[in-house]
């Protein structure tokens, strides 16, 4: 069930459909982003900003794609592995628009009631 879940909020944020995601997440859901290539100091999130980021990623992507390749799941708490690629909108360092991004992911989704409330993200890029 949690990983029909994660297909639908997969599914959502390649639409960058705000109003789907946030109906998957529990109103006090906390994310944490580990360290990586494009946030150093990693990261940790409220549901406000988590949207509020979705929609600010519509003016820098033009689509993105979540690849699933592992799901396993203990109880509330599922791991996923997936590739994710994003096509750039605009200039973002030395990439220029239509280039491709590319990370290799995994991410610890931990469900209550059939919501998210707590993710950890271990994206490589």
């Amino acid at each position: 069930m949690h990983v029909r879940k994660i297909r639908e909020l997969f599914e959502a944020l390649e639409r960058f459909d705000r109003d789907a995601v946030a109906a998957l997440y529990a109103e006090d859901v906390e994310q944490v982003e580990m360290p990586n290539r494009l946030k150093p100091e990693g990261d940790r999130r409220g549901r406000a900003q988590m949207l509020s980021d979705l929609e600010r990623s519509k003016t820098i992507l033009r689509s993105q794609k979540y690849d699933m390749k592992n799901a396993v799941g203990a109880g509330s708490l599922v791991m996923v592995e997936y590739e994710w690629t994003g096509v750039l909108a605009i200039s973002m360092g030395p990439r220029a628009p239509g280039d491709t991004l590319r990370g290799n992911c995994a991410v610890s989704l931990e469900f209550c009631d059939g919501l998210i409330v707590r993710q950890r993200n271990y994206d490589c890029f």
